[in-house]
């Protein structure tokens, strides 16, 4: 009994090619090879019996059935990435697979929102790919061959804008300076021509619902702990030390900014009010190509910043790098009054006016390569860093008064500080595309340093009312700084299961080392070295389902915190552990074509910062001081949003969080002392509730309009045993508007105002701004020249907030360079213009994030 298969050549599934088949059949308890089986029947003239001849018939049905399996419909697959010219991910646009031969369509997709597209289910032939969207010209490849020794074909398409004259008007389509996606909102700073030419940190407090107050802490609709990243790389730094290195960012260098309110459980359980995730430029466009961009910033004084991005991609190894440097310098004020409101101060006041100057520079680099080991296993490794230095004089008078504002005293100081911080991060990562559905394992290693010095020098003398010298001098000198070193591995594994449903899963382990260090001699005397030490084991897996016009997700991640704050000078130690596991769940329903709503949940949590734990008092002055406290405790919020969106032209959100052991900071008052100080606490909760609109649409074919507005309402409760709580309505807008001119030129007016709110215990004063923008094309559109400038009327200077609560009456403006002329240039070099070639596309969205390293 033989049976012959024969091998296919148009097979596209790759099987082993059988040298021999045994075929087995059992005589006499013996098992004989099929060459001697007609032999073995012959000689020993046997007839096989009943039970031989049902094991022989299903031995063929089996073998007939593994011919089947070899002769089966083929599986081969198409899938791609589509960009623009400068490598950014083309949502929505339709790839179509036409017969070559026919020349009629034979199956088609639309790509998602990173680009990507993968058509199924092929039959060996000769096809051409077809990639069009609105406002990008229609690319076809070339004639794409398909059969057993290519089964699966992958294709980078870069589409090219489209231009149509209209009128002496260019009208060329855009990408939009915000994007709204189902888990997120996208912004664009190269979209933008005012933001284009800015720091990170000046483009974060222009973002819809985005806030920073005084302190440097960043909130997000009217709630704090937002947790900001860099390529999805958690900073671990202060709210301060964070503020200094977005500044040395260039908008230039970020690809894009995600504002994600509801993180999957793929993200960190850390952050209360979401994630801000700064992703950074990283080019893969084929060959060697860059850019190079310099530019000033005048206000009252004068800044300036160049750098230069290059790109070499050939095949199986692409080699990248950035350099950009950053120097800036300005003023700064502030004035402050504060009002004793016991009986034994009598209403007596505290008058404060501050005025300085800073200076400063920023030296911001990245290296990195990606090696192809084959065209589904890919190694990269990335180093990025950064280091600079800020200068601050400032010239202070505390003044103190009675209640009539007579003048009792008065403290003239001058004070000086140089900030000098370091920082590097390393990360290698190591990507698996198992097979043709997206099936994926990758791995990634990160070793970040952080390291930060701070000397200061404060000189003060005491005069009467009459300006008479005292003779009470003060002088204290301090020195700060500190290093931060994080180990993180993390694995991610996805497994789509058919059409319809998706299954991730992963593990994370981070361990961090802070050691700080604090020294002040002079009239004050102190001394501390500050030592928090910190791991995270944390683990989630994530399912989604995809159901006709339902999609479901659903995530469970686990999180175990060890952590450990030693004070090496008081001998304090605080041990803290907790496990606790963080779901998340979201659905989305479209209801037709153009209308779909969404819902997501998650339970978040909020950890202290480092330097929030450190019992050491920071002077700013003899008055004024901030304080750790070692005994914080994490906070955790309950966050849901409800959103619906009309097309690509509205989006309508609601969201509430509750937040339990809320910590913020707190501004207490020692009246013996006449002394302020600012400290974090732990409180009862909060509750924050926000509704938006965002609108994006062309009013004309020359003209693009975008614009958020937010309302929010806050509710603090104090610590149940003293009761009391604040609470307050708000709201902010902003809105830009780009028009497309004659000769190439393109024009920005944006604007925004905030409302005030509530802080802490702070609330905040109303402020508005107007930015205007212009650019043109230069040398064959290889070049960019762009004039801005921002708050033209210099209304935003001021920032203004007030406390009023317990026996603290203070209220604060200060003063800052709002209005700035901005003047920047960038010239693109190398290949610009792309033909369609076989790239590799990855499957999951980890890799996706990587590419912008």
């Amino acid at each position: 009994m033989r049976l012959t298969i024969k091998n296919i050549d148009n097979r596209c599934n790759e099987f082993t090619v059988f040298e021999s088949i045994l075929v087995k059949a059992q005589f006499n308890g013996q098992i004989i090879p099929d060459d001697n089986h007609s032999k073995y029947i012959n000689q020993n003239n046997m007839k096989p019996s009943k039970n031989n001849l049902h094991r022989r018939l299903l031995m063929l049905v089996s073998l007939v059935f593994f011919a089947n399996l070899l002769w089966a419909e083929p599986a081969c697959v198409i899938k791609g990435r589509v960009t623009d010219a400068n490598n950014q991910p083309i949502g929505f646009a339709t790839a179509t697979l036409i017969n070559a031969k026919t020349n009629k369509m034979e199956k088609g997709e639309v790509s998602d929102n990173k680009g990507e597209f993968v058509i199924n289910k092929i039959n060996p032939g000769e096809y051409i790919l077809s990639i069009s969207m609105v406002g990008y010209a229609k690319n076809q490849s070339e004639k794409i061959t398909i059969n057993k020794k290519n089964p699966v074909v992958e294709k980078t398409v870069v589409l090219k804008e489209s231009s149509q004259q209209l009128d002496n008007v260019v009208v060329t389509a855009k990408k939009k300076f915000i994007e709204q996606t189902v888990d997120k909102m996208v912004v664009n700073p190269d979209a933008s021509i005012t933001t284009a030419s800015e720091n990170v940190y000046e483009i974060l407090k222009k973002l819809p619902g985005v806030t920073v107050d005084n302190s440097d802490n960043i909130s997000l609709k009217g709630k704090q702990n937002v947790k900001v990243l860099i390529d999805e790389k958690p900073t671990y730094v202060s709210a301060a030390q964070l503020a200094a290195m977005l500044k040395g960012m260039q908008g230039k260098n970020v690809d894009r900014i995600e504002i994600i309110e509801n993180p999957s459980a793929r993200y960190d359980a850390e952050g209360n009010s979401g994630i801000i995730n700064i992703k950074t430029k990283h080019n893969k466009a084929p060959g060697f190509n860059g850019s190079a961009f310099a530019g000033t910033e005048t206000a009252s004084k004068f800044g300036w910043n160049s750098g230069l991005d290059l790109n070499m991609n050939y095949g199986k190894l692409n080699l990248y790098g950035n350099y950009s440097l950053y120097n800036w310098a300005g003023s700064n004020g502030m004035d402050a009054t504060r009002r004793f409101t016991s009986a034994a101060m009598n209403g007596a006041y505290q008058l404060i006016n501050s005025n300085g100057t800073y200076d400063g520079q920023s030296n911001n680099y990245k290296v990195g390569a990606d090696y192809f080991i084959r065209k589904n296993h890919v190694v990269s490794v990335m180093l990025r860093g950064s280091n600079g230095h800020n200068n601050n004089e400032d010239q202070n008078a505390t003044t103190f008064a009675d209640k009539n504002l007579q003048i009792d005293s008065t403290l003239i100081s001058k004070s000086n500080s140089n900030e000098h911080w370091k920082n590097q991060t390393f990360n290698a990562n190591y990507k698996w595309d198992i097979d043709s559905t997206g099936q994926s394992l990758s791995a990634d290693f990160d070793h970040a340093w952080f390291n930060y010095t701070s000397p200061n020098n404060q000189n003060g003398t005491y005069y009467n009312a009459a300006g008479n010298n005292l003779n009470h001098d003060i002088r204290v000198n301090t020195l700060q700084g500190n290093d931060i070193s994080i180990y993180t591995a993390k694995l991610d594994y996805m497994l789509p299961i058919g059409k319809k449903f998706n299954f991730e899963a992963g593990a994370k382990a981070s361990f961090v080392n802070n050691d700080s260090k604090i020294d002040m001699t002079g009239y004050l005397v102190q001394n501390d070295h500050f030592i928090y030490k910190e791991n995270i084991q944390a683990a989630y897996i994530n399912g989604r389902a995809q159901f006709s016009k339902t999609t479901l997700q659903l995530g469970l991640r686990l999180e175990n915190t060890i952590s450990k704050g030693t004070s090496v000078t008081t001998n304090q130690v605080n041990d803290t552990s907790y496990l606790k596991i963080f779901p998340s769940f979201f659905v989305q329903q479209t209801l037709n074509k153009d209308n779909n709503i969404n819902f997501k949940y998650s339970y978040r949590i909020g950890r202290p910062d480092y330097d929030m734990l450190n019992p050491f008092r920071w002077m700013i002055d003899p008055y004024t001081y901030n304080v750790g406290n070692p005994n914080l405790k994490p906070q955790f919020t309950h966050s849901l949003s409800l959103s619906h969106s009309f097309k690509d032209i509205l989006t309508t959100s609601l969201g509430y969080n509750y937040t339990k052991g809320l910590f913020t900071q707190i501004i207490r008052q020692n009246d013996e002392t006449k002394s302020i100080y600012q400290t974090n606490e732990n409180l009862n909760n909060s509750l924050d509730f926000n509704a938006s609109e965002t609108v994006q649409f062309q009013p004309a074919k020359w003209w693009r309009l975008n614009g958020t507005l937010t309302g929010m309402y806050k509710k603090i409760e104090f610590d149940s045993s003293t009761g009391g709580s604040l609470n307050r309505w708000s709201f902010n807008g902003n809105m830009s508007n780009n028009f497309s001119l004659p000769y190439k030129l393109e024009m920005e007016l944006s604007g925004r105002y905030t409302s005030g709110g509530l802080v802490s215990n702070l609330i905040f004063k109303s402020r508005y701004s107007i930015d205007l923008g212009i650019q043109r094309k230069i040398f064959k559109d290889q070049g960019i020249i762009k004039l801005a400038v921002s708050d033209i009327f210099n209304t935003g200077q001021g920032n203004g907030a007030y406390a009023k609560y317990d026996n603290v009456d203070i209220v604060v403006n200060n003063k800052y360079d709002s209005r700035r002329l901005k003047i920047s240039f960038n010239y693109n070099f190398g290949k610009s213009e792309f033909k369609t070639r076989s790239n590799r596309s990855t499957a999951s969205s980890e890799e996706q994030s990587r590419s912008s390293k």
